[in-house]
C-alpha cells in the first residue's frame, strides 16, 4: 500500500458496489469537476463507487475533491498520495481501495456519457469476457492544429485507461507495471488476455476526451511517445495484429517511409522520387492546410512525421522489434 497523505470519504459505504470507478489525477483541478459530475451522474441502477487518487497535485485538486465529497450522491473516496507515483502507481492505489466486482478506469481529462457504465457492463454478459474497451471520442468536433486527445473507435490493442473496465476476477491480483511508462495500460490488458480472458468493445459506452492545447514545439515532439510501440510488439507479438501490415503504425506511416526511401535513392536514381508521390497525395487529403499560414502548417506536419519516424526507429533498435 502506498504512503497516503490524506484519505477522505463521502460517507458510509453501506452496499457493496457493482462497479468501482478509479481515476488517477495530477494537477487537473480545472478539468476534474466535469469528470466527477459525469461519473456520479451515471444512469446505472446498480450501486457504484468513485475513487479519485491524487498523485501529489500542487494545484487546487484537494479543494475540488473536498467540495465534491460534500455533495456526492454516491460513495466517493479521495486518496491523496504522499508523492507522485505516476499513472500506474496512482491506478494501483485506486485498485487497493476498490470494492466493486468490476473496476472501471477513466481519466481526469475525460467526461463519460450518462450511459457509460450501464452499456459497458452489458458487454460483460459473456462470462469469459474479462476486459471491455469503450469508445473514446474528442470532446469537440472542431479541433485546433496543436492539440492532444485520445480517440478509440474499435479494439486497438492499447486498452487505454481513458475508457476501459476490468472484471475483478480477471485482474486476479495483476496491477499496472510502472516500468512500462506510457504503455502500462497496454501491458496490463495483454497480460489479462494471455491469462485466457476475452476482450470486447462497447461502442455505446462513450467517453469524451478533452482536447488539450499544446504549444507548437510540444505538438511536434509529441510523436516521441511512439518509441514505446516496438516495446509493445516485442513483449506481446499479438499486438502486431493491430498494426498496418503487422509493421506500421498506420498506412500514412508506411507512405512516409516510402517517401523517405525515395528521397535517399534519388541521389543515384532521380526516378526514385516517384516513391514520394503516394505520401504527398495522402498528406494533402488528410492534413488540413487551409486557412492561415499553410507553409507553417506544412513544416509542422513534416517535423512531426520526422520525429515519429526517428522515435519508432530508435525504439525498434532498442527493443529489437521493428515497428515503423
Amino acid at each position: 500500500m502506498p504512503v497516503v497523505a490524506e484519505l477522505l470519504r463521502s460517507g458510509p459505504h453501506a452496499t457493496a458496489p457493482l462497479v468501482s470507478v478509479v481515476i488517477s489525477t495530477k494537477n487537473h483541478a480545472a478539468l476534474l469537476p466535469d469528470t466527477i459530475h459525469a461519473v456520479l451522474a451515471q444512469d446505472i441502477v446498480e450501486p457504484i463507487e468513485l475513487i479519485v487518487v491524487d498523485n501529489a497535485s500542487t494545484d487546487a485538486t484537494a479543494s475540488v475533491m473536498r467540495r465534491a465529497l460534500q455533495w456526492a450522491p454516491r460513495p466517493t473516496t479521495y486518496v491523496r498520495l504522499h508523492r507522485d507515483l505516476g499513472a500506474a502507481g496512482g491506478r494501483n492505489a485506486g485498485i487497493a481501495f476498490a470494492h466493486g466486482a468490476f473496476i472501471a478506469f477513466t481519466d481526469s481529462d475525460c467526461t463519460p456519457s450518462a450511459g457509460w457504465l450501464r452499456n459497458v457492463i452489458r458487454a460483460f454478459a459473456d462470462p469469459q469476457v474479462g476486459i471491455v474497451q469503450g469508445r473514446t471520442v474528442p470532446a469537440r468536433t472542431q479541433t485546433p492544429l496543436f492539440e492532444h486527445h485520445i480517440e478509440t473507435r474499435e479494439i486497438d490493442g492499447h486498452f487505454s485507461t481513458s475508457n476501459v473496465v476490468y472484471r475483478r476476477q480477471a485482474l486476479d491480483g495483476r496491477r499496472f507495471d510502472p516500468a512500462c511508462w506510457y504503455w502500462e495500460d497496454t501491458d496490463l490488458g495483454w497480460r489479462v488476455r494471455r491469462s485466457g480472458w476475452k476482450s470486447a468493445f462497447a461502442a455505446d459506452a462513450i467517453v469524451a476526451h478533452a482536447v488539450i492545447p499544446l504549444s507548437p514545439l510540444r505538438w511536434m515532439l509529441w510523436p516521441r511517445h511512439y518509441a514505446n510501440w516496438p516495446a509493445k510488439a516485442a513483449r506481446y507479438p499479438e499486438f502486431r495484429r493491430h498494426l498496418f501490415l503487422r509493421t506500421w503504425v498506420s498506412p500514412l506511416h508506411l507512405l512516409f517511409d516510402l517517401a523517405l526511401l525515395g528521397l535517399v535513392l534519388a541521389r543515384w536514381r532521380p526516378a526514385s522520387l516517384v516513391l514520394a508521390a503516394p505520401y504527398a497525395v495522402a498528406f494533402a487529403r488528410t492534413r488540413g492546410l487551409r486557412g492561415r499560414f499553410p507553409p507553417a502548417k506544412l513544416g509542422a506536419y513534416l517535423a512531426a512525421d520526422v520525429v515519429s519516424f526517428c522515435s519508432l526507429l530508435a525504439g525498434s533498435i532498442r527493443y529489437r522489434s521493428l515497428v515503423l
